[in-house]
């Protein structure tokens, strides 16, 4: 298993994903307005609301224990039945969103599809089969904002959800192909014990998805019951461009988990992975960071004018979106080495109270900028809290290294904040590379390990990384 190949493959999808939804939201922007914006941020929305809710046993569990018996050459047809079977389970429970108007009553075979497509990625990529992944992913992609444009000029929510819906058809019967071609024909089958027994394992995290559903969605949930439908599309859409830095680096983050159980369960350190992932995805956060401001800062201001009052929001959305990304990605580590996950439940209620208290404090007042502010708030309680657990369980022990980067973290996200002059920006990429020279973040013995993952195309980012070193 190759992280940083399945990285890059990881990547093509999110780029993908990028550059259509660039065009899709350009063209919506030019024909539609934020209300019909907002309709399409409310079935996104419900996207997250069936990852948070009818995703009973977490895609980390699944993930984790597919690597371990695919590291051992244990891989059970029968495990992988029981785990597709749990979305079926839940369909019942979609039959509440029959209560709501007609274009989300219209999406409950949509969300469905969308959850089982979950479970189905989750179990091809702990048997590394991130090719077969990307290739669904960029389909499913090209359909859905693609095609979707269709719906976009027609003005009907109606069709956008029926293309999304096909779209999203096609991805779970291609994956399911991928499968079956790989372990045979497969039939969901449930075993009750099997499911509970890790639905018990996964509970914590499951219980902090739907307290991170308020933390990470709440200031999108108050600005719609607050402000309306107008700016929700305005809030969501900031949302959107802020998220693309984050989408890219989750790429990356995506390969870690199965990497990790699967190198675990070959008696590989936790601890070198985990410090050594996290000093080169600070590098990677903190370019991404800089770099995307003033690009995102360009991009509003002259391709979608009418989201212009959105640019604030933007930039602490972004900063709060991507500057912990480092320190988040421990939490794969956590997981990989099986510790205790109750604390994050915790955690999540605690993110999740303060998201839905600030936002209803703050928004009446200064408006969407608001929710954005409560974003910050709990991006910081959450990366500290994710630091401290996994240094406390010894999946990750800071030395100097990391104790530098954990220090200029919050200096780069209050300078982009609050100063941010386009002509610096230069000047601080370089101050970024200089410190990571200076205090050999990355040492020569890391770069050869790195160098082992490269594809032929990429030997240059060793030059790089060694000029640094």
């Amino acid at each position: 298993m190759n992280p940083i190949k399945n990285a890059l493959k990881s990547i093509s999808v999110t780029t993908t994903n990028v550059i259509t939804a660039l065009i899709f939201f350009v063209i919506t922007a030019k024909i539609s307005n934020p209300s019909f914006f907002g309709k399409v941020a409310i079935i996104q929305l419900l996207e997250v609301v069936t990852s948070a809710f009818f995703y009973l046993i977490p895609g980390q569990i699944i993930t984790r224990e597919i690597s371990y018996l695919y590291a051992k050459k244990e891989i059970n047809k029968r495990v992988i039945e029981i785990f597709l079977s749990f979305p079926f389970l839940a369909l019942p429970v979609f039959l509440i969103l029959l209560i709501f108007p007609n274009y989300v009553k219209l999406a409950i075979p949509y969300l469905f599809l969308y959850l089982l497509n979950g479970v189905l990625t989750a179990v091809m990529i702990g048997m590394d089969m991130f090719t077969e992944s990307a290739i669904t992913g960029n389909l499913f992609l090209v359909i859905r904002w693609g095609i979707s444009i269709i719906a976009v000029l027609l003005h009907s929510i109606y069709l956008f959800i029926e293309i999304w819906t096909l779209g999203a058809i096609i991805s779970v019967s291609t994956n399911y192909v991928f499968l079956s071609r790989k372990v045979g024909l497969l039939f969901p089958s449930p075993d009750f014990t099997f499911l509970f027994k890790h639905f018990r394992e996964g509970l914590p995290l499951y219980l902090s998805s739907l307290s991170s559903f308020f933390s990470s969605q709440g200031d999108r949930v108050t600005t719609a019951y607050l402000l309306g439908s107008y700016y929700l599309g305005i809030y969501q859409f900031s949302a959107l461009v802020a998220g693309v830095p984050s989408m890219i680096l989750s790429a990356l983050g995506n390969v870690l988990l199965p990497t990790a159980s699967f190198y675990r369960a070959l008696g590989k350190d936790e601890k070198k992975m985990s410090s050594l992932s996290f000093r080169f995805l600070s590098l990677l956060t903190f370019l991404a960071v800089i770099i995307s401001i003033p690009v995102g800062e360009i991009v509003i201001d002259h391709f979608f004018p009418a989201y212009k009052a959105g640019l604030e929001v933007f930039i602490l959305l972004l900063v709060s979106s991507t500057l912990p990304f480092s320190m988040g990605s421990l939490t794969n580590f956590i997981v990989a080495a099986k510790k205790d996950l109750k604390p994050f439940l915790a955690l999540s209620v605690l993110n999740g109270s303060l998201v839905v208290l600030t936002s209803y404090l703050l928004i009446p007042r200064i408006g969407i900028i608001g929710g954005a502010i409560s974003q910050i708030i709990v991006a910081t309680i959450s990366s500290l809290f994710v630091l401290f657990y996994a240094t406390r369980t010894s999946v990750f022990i800071p030395t100097k290294k990391e104790f530098v980067l954990l220090s200029i973290t919050p200096l780069i996200g209050a300078y982009e904040i609050f100063v941010d002059p386009v002509f610096m920006d230069f000047l601080l990429v370089l101050a970024i590379i200089f410190i990571f020279k200076l205090f050999k973040i990355i040492s020569e013995d890391e770069i050869r390990v790195i160098e082992g993952f490269l594809p032929r195309g990429l030997k240059f980012v060793s030059t790089i990384l060694r000029i640094m070193s």
